[in-house]
C-alpha cells in the first residue's frame, strides 16, 4: 500500500483517464476523526463544502457509506440529492432509491429485545454508550477506562447475544471500539457497493467512471478486498493496519486536501483552469 501523496501523478492519470467519478466515503475515522463519543464526531464545514461542490458538479456522483443510521448520517452531512448507504447498505436512500433490507426489518423485534437486556445489565459502568440504530444496535466502548469493567462487558455482551447468533437471528460485526449487532443478513458495506455498481448507478455513470472509495475500519476493508485491482481505494489510517487498499492518506485532514486535489484536477481538466480555493499539493 502506498502514500497517495507521493503518487499523485499515477492517481491523477487514472481519474483523468475517466470522464466521471463515482465518490463514496465513509463518515467516522475518513470525514471525521474518531471521537470518544459518537455525537462528538461532527463534519466541519470546509469537508460539507467541498462534498457539496461534488455534489453540484455533474462530473462526480456521490455516495456516503456509513454504519450510522439513515436518520443519524442525512442530518450530519445535511447535503440533498445524494446517496446514503446507512447501516451498513441496510437502508440506502438516494435519487431515485429508497430501499430497506426487509430481513432487517423483521428483526427489529430481537434487536430492540437485546438492546433492553444490554442496558439494563450495564447501563451501571461509566462510560458504556449503547445506541439503538434502528436497524443496528451499537456497544461503544471507548470511554471506558477499568479493566474490570472491560471484562465485564464482554462477558455480559457474550451470554446475552450468544443465544440469538446461535440460532441465527442476529450476527456481530466488531468495530474500532465497539461491538455492533446486527440482523443476520449476508448485506454489508462490500456486498452493497457491488450491488450498487450492477443496479443503481446511472447509465452514464456506468461506462466511463472510475469508483474511488475512502475508509478506515474493517468493513471497508472488505470493501478495499472487493475492489481490489478495479478502482480506486484510499485507506485513512495507519498504514500497517491494512494491505488491501491502493493507497493510504493518514487522517481526515488529509482526505481534505486529497479531495481538494481531486475536484480541482476534474475542474481543470474541463475548464481549462484552476477550480475555486485552488491549491498546489
Amino acid at each position: 500500500m502506498k502514500y497517495a501523496f507521493s503518487h499523485l501523478q499515477t492517481i491523477d492519470e487514472l481519474v483523468l483517464a475517466h470522464k466521471k467519478i463515482i465518490l463514496l466515503t465513509d463518515f467516522d475515522g475518513t470525514l471525521t476523526s474518531i471521537r470518544e463519543h459518537p455525537d462528538l464526531a461532527i463534519l466541519s464545514e470546509e469537508i460539507r463544502q467541498i462534498l457539496l461542490k461534488f455534489s453540484q458538479n455533474k462530473t462526480f456522483f456521490l455516495g456516503i457509506v456509513t454504519g450510522r443510521s439513515l436518520r443519524q448520517i442525512k442530518k450530519l452531512i445535511n447535503i440533498p440529492n445524494i446517496l446514503y448507504a446507512a447501516n451498513h447498505g441496510i437502508e440506502l436512500e438516494g435519487p431515485g432509491i429508497r430501499f430497506c433490507s426487509p430481513e432487517a426489518k423483521k428483526a427489529r423485534y430481537n434487536l430492540w429485545h437485546v438492546y433492553m437486556q444490554l442496558f439494563k445489565s450495564l447501563r451501571h459502568i461509566e462510560g458504556i454508550y449503547l445506541e439503538d440504530k434502528g436497524y443496528a444496535v451499537s456497544l461503544h466502548y471507548r470511554m471506558v477506562k477499568k479493566t474490570s469493567d472491560m471484562d465485564l462487558i464482554a462477558k455480559t455482551f457474550d451470554s446475552i447475544t450468544k443465544p440469538y447468533i446461535e440460532r441465527n437471528a442476529l450476527s456481530l460485526s466488531p468495530g474500532k471500539m465497539v461491538y455492533e449487532i446486527r440482523p443476520p443478513v449476508t448485506w454489508n458495506k462490500a456486498v452493497t457497493i457491488q450491488w450498487l455498481l450492477t443496479n443503481y448507478f446511472p447509465l452514464n455513470f456506468g461506462t466511463d467512471a472510475l469508483l474511488v472509495y475512502l475508509g478506515d475500519d474493517k468493513a471497508d476493508i472488505e470493501v478495499f478486498h472487493s475492489l481490489k485491482g478495479k478502482e480506486l481505494t484510499i485507506f485513512v489510517g495507519n498504514p500497517s493496519e491494512t494491505t488491501t487498499a491502493d493507497y493510504f492518506v493518514y487522517s481526515p485532514d488529509e482526505v481534505k486536501t486529497f479531495f481538494e486535489h481531486l475536484y480541482n484536477l476534474k475542474y481543470k481538466n474541463a475548464h481549462g483552469q484552476p477550480g475555486e480555493n485552488a491549491k498546489s499539493i
